[in-house]
């Protein structure tokens, strides 16, 4: 299978000199996390920039400067089995495919697993419960927005499971989550509330609502994470099958769900990069 076979190829992107604000409100309009970057008034590809990526450079806001330059890329000609290996080793989500060095479409996780194992006869029956991850990265539901960033960000995770006092889980919170309270902390606060100093250490509160991390501002409010976490938990259980665990991915646009046992409680999460591990096999 070569990526031309389920590559996307109207994807949104995005041109330099921009801003911060363009990248938002294009994220915002198409409901995705991760745009291509061309050269202005071309197609010539010179960026990549993510969700990921605004909150790293919470202080930044030149695109130029947000960007990942010269990103690695595929063509339409590329096997399935090098996208999906570089995707793996690398720990993307998504590979810009090029052209004759222009823009030619994007090729995803989700993408990928629908290629590959979302109808695939050999995985109808095997459930999901060997690529359960059992290690868990949660947090009290009436921790502060910060703390809770904080506590992924050094989890190295995208998204924290929420549980309340008893242990019981009520809700998520990712990185999207993040990114959307601390811009509108931006807009809305930041000349009102920030108390800050450029000397300020590594990382630690300060008087205010914020955080600094790796001496980047982030800019959030310090409302109880329960306030601003999904609650309305899209789940999976141990014995939900490989087909059917990828098609709720897909429709739901989600990249984990928690693994609930049959009384509600929390086994594990289940994340799509482990089941391109699978798709990885498909082709040895």
């Amino acid at each position: 299978m070569k990526v031309s076979e389920c590559m996307q190829s109207d994807v949104a992107y995005i041109s330099v000199p921009g801003t911060r604000d363009d990248v938002l409100q294009l994220m915002a309009e198409k409901q995705i996390n991760g745009i291509p970057v061309v050269k202005k008034g071309t197609k010539k590809l010179v960026g990549m920039v993510t969700r990921s990526d605004l909150l790293k450079k919470a202080d930044e806001t030149q695109l130029a400067m947000l960007m990942v330059r010269d990103p690695v890329s595929v063509t339409p000609r590329t096997h399935i089995k090098t996208a999906i290996r570089m995707i793996i080793e690398k720990g993307f989500r998504r590979l810009p495919v090029v052209e004759n060095e222009e823009l030619a479409g994007l090729v995803s996780i989700p993408d990928i697993l629908g290629a590959v194992l979302e109808e695939n006869e050999k995985f109808v029956d095997t459930p999901i419960r060997e690529f359960v991850r059992r290690e868990i990265t949660g947090a009290w539901e009436e921790t502060p927005l910060p703390l809770a960033y904080m506590i992924m960000e050094m989890a190295h995770r995208n998204a924290l499971v929420i549980l309340n006092q008893s242990g019981g889980v009520t809700g998520m919170i990712t990185v999207s989550d993040f990114i959307r309270l601390s811009e509108v902390e931006v807009e809305n606060n930041i000349s009102k509330t920030y108390s800050g100093t450029e000397t300020t250490v590594e990382w630690s509160w300060d008087s205010k609502d914020f955080l600094v991390v790796t001496k980047k501002l982030l800019r959030l409010p310090n409302n109880p994470v329960k306030e601003k976490m999904t609650k309305n938990l899209i789940s999976a259980s141990e014995v939900t099958t490989i087909p059917e665990c990828v098609r709720i991915f897909r429709k739901n646009d989600i990249d984990q769900a928690p693994v609930l046992s049959a009384t509600g409680g929390l086994i594990g999460m289940i994340e799509d990069i482990d089941l391109m591990k699978l798709a990885a096999l498909e082709y040895e």
